[in-house]
């Protein structure tokens, strides 16, 4: 049986984190764009660190619409970048929602669903802030641990 574990008032704290903004018309090369991040950090006597890091955010205003980054942590801090990369020496977000997912990587969905259920259920307000961290995969079955930033 699979279980999707949920905590309040987690931290998500990254550190030497190299950030790109993944444009819709861009989602299909979306492989391609983690190696160019991942030889852009070597390029410059780097090393990638961790896994993979997704975050989709959601506008504030009118006309609220995501926004998707990769993120990318590093062994040290790169000074010179590319017009496309944003570098933060600390990326710290606090009180989170957490859910831990183990199963089938088509399924990973479920547990942002699980968070948006478990904080509809408790009156929890949500920033529409959702960070992805894909801890461990092979062909089909994987780790997520998702944070959802409350507001």
């Amino acid at each position: 049986m699979h279980e999707i574990q949920v905590s309040e008032s987690k931290t998500l704290k990254l550190t030497n984190v190299l950030s790109r903004r993944i444009m819709p018309e861009e989602f299909a090369n979306i492989n391609l764009i983690v190696t160019q991040m991942e030889n852009f950090v070597r390029s410059h006597n780097a090393q990638p660190i961790g896994p993979l890091v997704q975050h989709i955010m959601v506008t504030k205003g009118p006309n609220p619409e995501p926004q998707m980054y990769l993120l990318r942590q590093a062994n040290q801090m790169i000074p010179r970048l590319d017009p496309q990369y944003h570098m933060d020496a600390v990326l710290r977000v606090k009180d989170c929602l957490y859910a831990r997912f183990m199963g089938p990587m088509n399924r990973n969905d479920l547990a942002a669903q699980k968070l948006n259920i478990y904080a509809f259920e408790h009156d929890i307000q949500l920033s529409g802030s959702v960070y992805s961290i894909f801890v461990n995969q092979d062909d089909d079955e994987g780790v997520v641990d998702v944070f959802m930033e409350k507001e």
